[in-house]
């Protein structure tokens, strides 16, 4: 089993499964949402960019493949799903 430690020291590279586990304070607060919402913790999407400090992000309606959300999301957001 991999502890959280390990997790959060595992590189995490495009087109990785990843699962939200925290959000900073304040990050959507006033933005209104792009997409249908903004992320949410326990969410599940895929690396679609690495920025070098963050991640674009991408979390998709199961069965239609509608978008539910793009982000930009910092590696202390995430860990792999």
């Amino acid at each position: 089993m991999i502890s959280n430690v390990e997790l959060l020291h595992t590189p995490m590279k495009e087109y990785e499964v990843v699962r939200v586990v925290a959000i900073r304070d304040g990050r959507f607060s006033s933005q209104q949402p792009e997409f249908l919402r903004h992320p949410q913790v326990g969410d599940v999407g895929t690396i679609v960019m690495d920025h070098g400090t963050a991640f674009e992000v991408e979390c998709c309606e199961r069965g239609t493949g509608v978008t539910i959300w793009l982000s930009a999301m910092f590696p202390d957001e995430l860990q792999p799903a």
